[in-house]
């Protein structure tokens, strides 16, 4: 028997199985070493590779998404931040312009105040010079007597309306007043009507009112009166004046005053009194002078 060489196995090709070996590892399920897997599992070095750049591939888009809202989120971040500084240069701004404006505030209250103070001191600068005019312009500014306006102003304020109202109105006029200006000067003149007008204040009421009506001529008011009592102050002027000296650069001299009384009439107009009272003046000038005389009763009305 002849002994014959045991057939060479045939090369194997890709694709091929090793299941026909004979000399072929048992099936274990594991992978032997050197990356070499079981015959019935396809063996490729490039399967995990490619699985290896596939997963790359994701992670890179993956990264490249996340990437690019990350640029998003910078920029908005960088447009925030430029917005947030502009907001802050406009608050500096704005806080610089409210300084400013409250310095000018302050400043324009200051001016207010010291506009405010000027104008109080001018104000009460005008009420007194507005109270001297009054004064001068309702007194007399040499004997302190009532102006003549202002003097008809009062007596038509305070004559009686009613019947069971009284008043009587004195006429004076002071004796040969141009003789004593003649004779001893304008100076004396002056100092005559002065002490004239202070002896009449002697003998009246606070109540009562004088009056310059004009050059020796005065008025005399005398409210709440009846004529036996306006008699009697009627008599304490003519005797005041007639005992008082008056004191010149010559010397002392002496004064005479004629007084002329009406007592108001029921339903008596001033205007009316006026009249009766300066006829009676008239009378005790042509009766004498020095001396008081009373006017008729008014006629009824």
């Amino acid at each position: 028997m002849t002994n014959r060489a045991a057939p060479e196995p045939a090369a194997m090709t890709d694709g091929d199985t090793p299941t026909d070996r004979d000399d072929a590892p048992p099936a274990s399920g594991r992978g032997e070493p050197g990356g070499r897997k079981r015959a019935d599992n396809v063996f490729s070095l490039f399967d995990n590779e490619e699985a290896v750049l596939d997963r790359t591939e994701v992670m890179l888009t993956q990264l490249a998404a996340v990437a690019d809202g990350v640029k998003v989120l910078a920029e908005a971040y960088r447009r925030g931040y430029r917005e947030q500084r502009r907001l802050v240069r406009l608050s500096d701004r704005m806080q610089a312009d409210l300084q400013k404006a409250n310095r000018r505030l302050a400043e324009q209250q200051r001016d207010l105040q010291s506009l405010n103070v000027a104008l109080s001191g001018e104000i009460e600068t005008s009420a007194r010079l507005e109270a001297e005019l009054r004064r001068l312009a309702d007194t007399d500014p040499l004997t302190g007597a009532l102006a003549r306006r202002r003097f008809l102003e009062v007596c038509t304020r305070d004559w009686p309306r009613r019947a069971d109202q009284s008043a009587c109105l004195l006429m004076l006029d002071i004796d040969r007043f141009k003789l004593v200006n003649d004779s001893h000067g304008h100076a004396a003149g002056d100092a005559a009507l002065i002490a004239f007008v202070a002896a009449c204040r002697s003998a009246l009421r606070s109540l009562d009112t004088i009056g310059r009506l004009g050059g020796e001529e005065f008025a005399v008011l005398l409210v709440g009166t009846a004529i036996t009592d306006g008699t009697a102050v009627a008599e304490r002027i003519r005797t005041a004046v007639a005992d008082m000296p008056v004191a010149t650069e010559g010397g002392p001299i002496g004064i005479t005053v004629s007084i002329g009384l009406a007592a108001a009439g029921p339903g008596e107009t001033l205007p009316a009194a006026m009249r009766r009272a300066d006829a009676a003046l008239y009378a005790a000038k042509h009766g004498g002078r020095n001396r008081v005389e009373l006017a008729p009763a008014a006629a009824a009305p």
